[in-house]
């Protein structure tokens, strides 16, 4: 068998070097700082040669020169439309920055990844001498409950939608539900709304998103009126089908005309036990999400919502992380709040007298 001798070879360095005409430190220097003390005339020839010879620099190299490998690893999974803009901004902002995302993620959307699947994700990333770590609620709790191991690894770590304690001392980006709880009470008590429920899912979960967004939602219906019939209910730790818990809320004999379902996905769920009790959306239940994700605007009738800003979550959550790594930003941890947005549909009206 014949071996091609017209085998393009690879561009080395000192390539660039001989074809612009320096010496291989100058070449060095110029194509890894852009800058330095040389003439401009110089770094430009510099690189043309580049840019004409193909020559790429050698991340595993400068890596292993530098001890810096610019990669970060994401936990965070492209479950749903919100998810997948957390992911975008995260991912425009690092490479931005010349920093590699390295994405993991366990099970799909029906099934989260258990704390063995998060805790082999987090070591795996670690063996692979990422420079930080960014995490959605479940990997932050796999963390925190194996904090004395993963503290030792000494590399920064941000959290989205999720808080750790501040003994833990991890930054954290996080939807301002104070103000989304806000926009939905004023919203239905503004329509006159007396008997109104929160959806929630499981009452043991340790995402502290969920908990903020139940808390400042009650907070917000009885200091925005003072006689409203306010229940919660919530999926039993065993339950991933949400229709059930929504079939008996709604088949109570003090049912609410008002429903928050504290996730878009939970909303689906009131409308499938609505449509199978013949109850009318919106005239006779109003329902309304929190995510705002994509296909809540193909649901009949269209659900009003709540709108993350995702993309926005993402950017801070990796300028946050460059900021640690290139000691921009020191000291304790703190946390970023971003805002919300309040997107009326046609799934609420007045209640029937």
């Amino acid at each position: 068998m014949s071996v091609s001798k017209n085998k393009k070879t690879v561009p080395q360095l000192k390539d660039v070097a001989k074809e612009a005409n320096v010496s291989l430190t100058t070449a060095s220097i110029i194509l890894r700082n852009g800058n330095g003390r040389f003439h401009e005339d110089t770094k430009k020839r510099v690189f043309q040669a580049a840019r004409e010879l193909g020559w790429q620099q050698n991340l595993l190299v400068q890596s292993m020169q530098t001890g810096k490998t610019r990669t970060i690893g994401v936990l965070v999974p492209p479950f749903d439309s919100y998810w997948t803009n957390v992911l975008s901004g995260i991912h425009q902002e690092l490479t931005d920055a010349d920093y590699m995302p390295i994405t993991l993620w366990a099970g799909d959307s029906n099934k989260f990844s258990n704390e063995t699947q998060g805790l082999e994700h987090i070591r795996k990333l670690i063996g692979h001498r990422v420079e930080g770590l960014i995490a959605w609620p479940d990997f932050a709790e796999t963390y925190r409950a194996n904090i004395r191991e993963l503290s030792n690894i000494n590399i920064p770590f941000v959290v989205i939608d999720h808080a750790l304690p501040e003994k833990e001392g991890v930054d954290s980006v996080q939807t301002d539900e104070e103000q989304g709880g806000k926009l939905v009470a004023e919203h239905l008590i503004g329509l006159g709304h007396k008997k109104i429920a929160c959806f929630s899912e499981f009452q043991k979960s340790a995402r502290s998103w969920q908990l903020m967004r139940t808390k400042y939602f009650e907070f917000a219906v009885y200091t925005t009126a003072k006689d409203v019939e306010y229940s919660i209910w919530h999926l039993n730790d065993d339950e991933t089908d949400g229709i059930e818990v929504a079939l008996r809320m709604l088949s109570d004999k003090n049912r609410p005309t008002a429903v928050f379902a504290e996730t878009d996905h939970l909303a689906t769920d009131v409308y499938n036990a609505a449509s199978e009790l013949g109850i009318k959306i919106p005239q006779e239940l109003s329902v309304v999400g929190f995510s705002g994700l994509d296909f809540t605007k193909k649901m009949r009738p269209p659900l009003t919502t709540v709108m993350q800003r995702g993309i926005e979550v993402g950017h801070h959550a990796g300028r946050m992380l460059i900021n640690r790594i290139e000691n921009k930003e020191t000291g304790s941890a703190h946390t970023v709040r971003v805002g919300c947005d309040f997107i009326l549909r046609n799934s609420t009206a007045p209640p029937v007298n």
